[in-house]
């Protein structure tokens, strides 16, 4: 590891002890020595180091290095809220994946989603709130040291078998606790946890609450890095609640106060909020400004979402070049990112989906560009992934278009028999 992790025993507030304190400084870290540590959790989890900052909220210094410890990983999937990173020490469960935001207003996937997958089936059964938990489940460990012991922990610690209602009962009783006590840091931790709980049953309004208790007692402890988390969760559960302007005012929040990797997950947020609104022109300007962070931070998986988000935009409002340009690196980035994920099933599942939907975008961009030879070769792709990846009802949508690009294909020369008389050669019966 390049950085340091900072000695957290070693910080105090005055400067006697840090002269005169040698034997307490070697006791302080005797004591968060991995003696401590049951040699079962060293071995399940591996040992992390001492990595608490319970006792070192106000060291901007420990948080840099740490933070350089626990990266953020992006997947490629467009018109996707991005969550912001929750902070390693955070014991919360995980989160079910982000579903894409339907600009179209196409209801008929929703409920294929809904209903169990009928027994003979193509594609195992992916369709189904079950289906996408245990997707979900699948999802390969972190590239990242940090977030992979912690991904481990989260598995292990929070046990699908008690409901979530048990789970929150638990936390309601501990940050009850926890404020009475004093204990801030518990008590806030307790009410995002409950926050997270909620949004993986889907209960939005609920989890509003509790993000906002969250979010107050982050204010009161002068949590910026909880506030950054607080003003993301609350702006995207106001989105999910059709809440638009709450959503436009806590992304921009979370805006002032972010990082760099803050600021390109909060403009990639009002980007996705303005497109459903139908400002394509605000969309686009907020997508640049994350392709811009992205190029940044070096970020290659943070540039593929970000040019096809962008590339939406510019296709309404009729910048189909654009479109068509940040679509085929969007797709080829997507498909360089598969190295990465790995050869798991989430990985495979993942790269399908992305280029689905790339490959029909592509054919409407050049549908609407008057190109019908490449809309053609596109939907047919498109096609052809949907029923590599079992989805009926992206390869309906996909052949309907396939159709039509193929009848505005040959219209001209239809119309041009018709005058004539003289009957259409179709391409098919060429040698």
């Amino acid at each position: 590891m390049s950085a340091v992790l900072p000695q957290i025993g070693s910080v105090s507030s005055g400067g006697s002890r840090q002269q005169g304190g040698g034997s307490t400084q070697a006791s302080q870290r005797s004591r968060s020595g991995p003696a401590n540590f049951q040699p079962t959790s060293q071995a399940r989890f591996g040992y992390l180091g001492h990595l608490s900052l319970r006792e070192a909220q106000g060291n901007p210094e420990a948080l840099r290095n740490v933070n350089a410890l626990d990266g953020t990983a992006f997947l490629p999937n467009v018109m996707v809220m991005q969550r912001a990173s929750t902070p390693w020490q955070y014991n919360t469960p995980h989160r079910n994946l982000e579903d894409a935001v339907d600009l179209d207003g196409d209801k008929d996937k929703e409920e294929q989603d809904q209903r169990p997958p009928s027994p003979g089936a193509k594609g195992g059964g992916l369709s189904g709130a079950a289906s996408k938990k245990t997707l979900a489940a699948s999802q390969p460990l972190p590239a990242n040291y940090v977030r992979r012991i912690r991904r481990r922990a989260q598995k292990s610690l929070h046990n699908e078998a008690t409901s979530y209602k048990q789970h929150i009962a638990d936390l309601k009783l501990l940050a009850d606790s926890a404020s009475r006590s004093g204990n801030i840091y518990q008590a806030l931790q307790a009410y995002h946890k409950m926050g997270c709980h909620l949004d993986n049953q889907g209960m939005y309004q609920e989890a509003i609450q509790k993000y906002k208790q969250f979010l107050s007692l982050c204010i009161t402890s002068k949590n910026t890095q909880g506030e950054c988390l607080a003003y993301n969760c609350l702006g995207i559960d106001t989105f999910k609640a059709g809440q638009f302007d709450e959503a436009i005012q806590y992304h921009n929040k979370h805006l002032e106060l972010a990082d760099s990797t803050g600021r390109l997950i909060a403009h990639t947020n009002l980007g996705i909020v303005f497109q459903a609104m139908g400002l394509s022109e605000h969309a686009a300007i907020h997508h640049q400004h994350a392709i811009e962070y992205a190029n940044r931070m070096g970020a290659k998986d943070a540039q593929c979402f970000s040019v096809g988000n962008l590339a939406i935009a510019s296709a309404a409002q009729g910048d189909l070049q654009t479109s068509r340009i940040c679509l085929q690196y969007h797709l080829s980035a997507a498909q360089r990112q598969k190295q990465s994920l790995g050869d798991s099933k989430f990985a495979a599942h993942t790269l399908k989906s992305v280029s689905n939907n790339a490959y029909h975008r592509l054919g409407q961009v050049n549908a609407m560009d008057g190109r019908m030879d490449e809309a053609t070769s596109h939907f047919e792709k498109a096609i052809e992934v949907a029923k590599s990846k079992g989805d009926q009802t992206s390869e309906e949508k996909s052949s309907v278009m396939l159709g039509v690009a193929k009848g505005l294909l040959n219209f001209n020369q239809h119309c041009e028999a018709l005058v004539t008389g003289k009957p259409i050669v179709q391409d098919d019966d060429k040698p």
